[in-house]
């Protein structure tokens, strides 16, 4: 091992904490029902197809977060219900209630073990080097027309999202 090995180690190590740590400060901040779409950056459909390394997280009522990861494109669920209280928190499903879902969901009350899965998925899992090979999609909630918060979803994560990328 050369002496500049361990130096470039600890700066990728470094890369991927303070990835981690700001995914769980937006996951933090996510409105209920929104979603982050994340995957390869550079996927596209001609290069890829529907093979692409993904990760889904929704937010659920109750403070709580849904992740779906999988290496096969996902569509945003159509859920019967969005109270997170209901499920299992922090216990993996492998039951394929998700036909696009190829390794699985949780729900969980914690942004940070979120982050985490989500990170070990694209480093370990996938063999992303940097983290910066990661892109994302944010879908806002829709709120009904004379409903009591009009509206639509707080689009301030999104603000906060694209500032942090410039």
């Amino acid at each position: 091992m050369d002496g500049t090995q361990g130096f470039r180690e600890t700066d990728t190590a470094a890369r991927w904490a303070g990835f981690t740590a700001w995914l769980a400060t937006r996951l933090a901040e996510l409105p209920v029902a929104c979603v982050i779409d994340a995957g390869r950056a550079d996927a596209s459909m001609e290069t890829h197809g529907y093979d692409v390394e993904c990760a889904q997280m929704q937010r659920l009522h109750g403070g709580r977060i849904l992740l779906r990861l999988s290496t096969t494109l996902m569509v945003i669920p159509l859920l019967d219900t969005y109270d997170g209280d209901v499920m299992e928190a922090d216990r993996w499903h492998h039951d394929d209630l998700f036909e696009d879902c190829t390794h699985g969901y949780l729900v969980s009350s914690s942004p940070a073990l979120v982050a985490d899965l989500v990170t070990g998925w694209f480093r370990e899992r996938c063999g992303f080097a940097e983290p910066d090979q990661i892109g994302f999609a944010y879908m806002s909630a829709k709120s009904l027309p004379r409903t009591a918060d009009a509206g639509g979803a707080d689009t301030a994560w999104a603000r906060a999202a694209v500032a942090d990328d410039e």
